[in-house]
């Protein structure tokens, strides 16, 4: 009960933040972790010429700043992708967490190896697949990430606009655009302003193979 009563306490201690607002610049002191309730972050880093070169996306249950441990900074900057509520959990007092609750440190463990195998994901991206594969690609990690949280809708609403989106996938935004044409033109989605509905969820994953 009282470890139960533990999580509850530190998961109900939210703070809100506006959509665009910095909550970390990047090589600043690690200090805490931030859990999603609702609502989306990006992290990013700002390259020699003043630009952003994002790196992730973070959607409700993930935690943002794992991969600041070794480091004891924050290697990126974490910005509101919309309205977003969070959880602020300090180091201390999610290595206590860790130690008694199994459930956390599996949790923790399933993190830490889904940003592993995102940035994996992105790299081979970059690397090896056409404009269309990578968008579609993407698209499918979105649906999956969000039917892993019990959303088994293919109707999905983006937190992150074209130009994040293009950003990401190192594409420019009137390429992300055409892609998007593109599918709907060969029926796999469609595209409604921030919503996309997955007409045909084995072509879009055949595309992105």
């Amino acid at each position: 009960m009282l470890l139960n009563n533990t999580l509850g306490t530190v998961l109900d201690r939210k703070k809100s933040y506006l959509k665009d607002q910095i909550l970390v610049t990047q090589n600043t002191k690690f200090i805490k972790f931030y859990i999603i309730h609702s609502g989306a972050l990006k992290t990013y880093i700002t390259t020699q010429d003043k630009n952003e070169q994002i790196n992730g996306f973070y959607l409700p249950g993930d935690i943002v700043g794992l991969d600041s441990i070794s480091t004891q900074i924050y290697n990126n900057n974490i910005k509101a992708l919309t309205d977003t509520l969070v959880c602020e959990l300090k180091y201390d007092e999610l290595m206590s967490l860790i130690e008694i609750n199994k459930k956390v440190r599996d949790t923790i463990f399933s993190l830490l190896s889904n940003d592993i195998y995102n940035y994996q994901k992105l790299v081979l991206c970059y690397s090896q697949k056409k404009a269309d594969e990578r968008l579609a690609v993407f698209i499918y990690s979105l649906y999956q990430r969000y039917e892993q949280r019990g959303h088994t809708s293919l109707n999905i609403k983006l937190a992150m606009s074209r130009a994040d989106i293009a950003n990401y996938l190192g594409l420019t935004i009137e390429t992300v655009s055409r892609c998007l044409t593109k599918f709907q033109e060969k029926n796999i989605l469609s595209v409604k302003g921030k919503y996309i509905f997955i007409k045909d969820l084995n072509a879009l994953i055949d595309l992105g193979n």
